[in-house]
């Protein structure tokens, strides 16, 4: 039988308990995590084990363990930290009297995120901070808070921490880094359910609220009934932060989308005026027509539309030049038909991310990142434009910025085996063997069943030939099952 129809009642009761989508790659997880468990359970059939999951609530939950992604590290976007402290602290305390703010983390993992708020309020606050503020973590995945209550972290988790945070709140142990009592003691932890229909009084009436990078993992329509239900657990004038890859999604209108220090997040019982909606993102880049003038005898204008058309039509013919001289190595002058195309059409996004790529084979890599987010601005989702700023970060040596833009692109597309190509390749290099493993092997099974053109971007040369992808992917799963970086 096929994987996915073997599959397919699995993620329905999951869709049906939580809401967790497992489409693309990430079928690949639950085919593993599912494989695992018939194994340990010596289960003999698909059958037999999803009767087994229907029944036993304990065995959904192992399952669970396996299968939900527990990627995170301390101080990920490190600028919502400083917003919390310098921006949100000082306005909610301002309006709060005699009551501890109170902030949660939806969908904790393993803690690095709350255990983050508390480290970043007992920086600014003091060693009081746990009388003043009440900081929660929640998650589904029993193991994972277990772990966080434990709070002992590898070097993994600490790639974007200061040397004074390590120092100032850890001790180094036998088997890693343990975070001390007085951050332990500011952190809660529960068992709970995102996607359930109630959730306890423990995590509402909350001040802020941290949901990032974890919408990503749901169904759509879970996506906007979790949305509403932590928007009901907010305060009003209550704030909600999201990654910077997720938040425009969420902007339906339930809460309101408001800048802090550059920064988007959502803001509880806010009407943001219509002057204001003109600076964010969601409202930008979007066409305006102006109605058609009167000509003479009652006729309308046309001829802009059509001239509009004739400069379109031209715009697509000379990208299709600039791409093949692109192919053949010709830069320079794909370049100059490229910045021709822009000028004959501003809002022509692929040409914006042919110059990009242009520029990143001839080097000039702070010309292809100016490109590249000139680009974007007509659409903060570009796969392709996260994927070049991912590529210049790579090259520059900017690892964390590179590993932050090549995780944007599998969020906005899971099935781009460039992106996971690439994440293989840092946690490689970082020393991350299991998340190493795991991007390698999803590059494989992307490719075997999809092939090589699906990578995302208009114009992209490997310093290999794409069919060695595979080979290499192997060769590096081999190295490192065998002990080797």
């Amino acid at each position: 039988m096929d994987r996915s129809m073997l599959l397919k009642p699995f993620k329905s009761l999951i869709r049906e308990k939580c809401g967790l989508s497992f489409e693309d790659s990430r079928e690949v997880l639950l085919a593993e995590g599912i494989k695992t468990r018939l194994s340990e359970r010596a289960v003999a059939s698909h059958d037999a084990y999803l009767s087994l999951l229907s029944c036993e609530p304990d065995e959904f939950s192992r399952l669970l363990n396996l299968i939900t992604v527990k990627e995170t590290y301390f101080f990920r976007e490190a600028v919502h930290f400083k917003i919390l402290t310098e921006t949100l602290i000082p306005e909610i305390s301002s309006k709060t009297k005699n009551r501890k703010i109170r902030i949660v983390c939806a969908g904790c993992s393993t803690g690095e995120e709350p255990y983050s708020i508390a480290i970043a309020l007992a920086d600014a606050f003091g060693p009081d901070f746990s009388s003043m503020f009440s900081v929660v973590g929640f998650d589904i995945d029993e193991e994972a808070l277990s772990r966080a209550r434990a709070g002992v972290y590898a070097g993994h988790s600490f790639r974007a921490v200061p040397d004074h945070i390590r120092k100032g709140f850890f001790s180094e142990q036998e088997n890693g880094f343990r975070i001390n009592d007085l951050v332990r003691g500011g952190v809660e932890f529960l068992h709970l359910n995102l996607f359930g229909d109630a959730y306890p009084e423990a995590v509402r009436n909350t001040d802020i609220i941290f949901y990032r990078n974890v919408s990503i993992y749901f169904e759509p329509e879970a996506q906007k009934r979790i949305f509403r239900s932590l928007a009901e657990m907010l305060n009003e004038k209550g704030y909600l932060f999201l990654s910077s890859a997720e938040t425009f999604v969420h902007n339906s209108g339930l809460l309101s989308l408001v800048e802090k220090e550059g920064v988007f997040l959502y803001e509880k019982g806010v009407t943001v005026q219509v002057e204001e909606r003109r600076k964010h993102p969601d409202c930008q880049n979007r066409s305006v027509v102006a109605p058609a003038k009167q000509g003479r005898a009652g006729t309308s204008a046309a001829r802009p539309k059509y001239a509009a058309m004739r400069t379109m039509g031209e715009a697509h013919r000379t990208f299709d030049r600039a791409l093949a001289l692109a192919e053949d190595k010709s830069y320079e002058n794909a370049l100059l038909l490229t910045e021709r195309i822009i000028s004959l059409q501003p809002s022509f996004m692929k040409a914006h991310m042919l110059r990009a790529g242009i520029l990143i084979n001839l080097q000039r890599l702070d010309e292809a990142e100016t490109g590249c987010r000139h680009g974007m601005e007509l659409d903060q989702w570009s796969l392709e434009g996260h994927l070049l700023l991912g590529l210049i970060a790579r090259i520059r040596g900017d690892f964390e910025e590179a590993r932050k833009r090549f995780n944007e692109a599998v969020y906005i597309k899971s099935s781009c085996w460039l992106a996971h190509f690439y994440l293989g390749e840092i946690c490689r290099f970082e020393g991350d063997r299991q998340l190493a493993c795991r991007e390698f092997e999803i590059v494989i099974k992307l490719l075997e069943e999809k092939g090589f053109s699906d990578h995302g971007l208009t114009f992209f040369s490997l310093s290999f030939p794409m069919e060695q992808v595979i080979h290499l992917c192997r060769h590096n799963l081999a190295g490192m099952k065998r002990g080797r970086a």
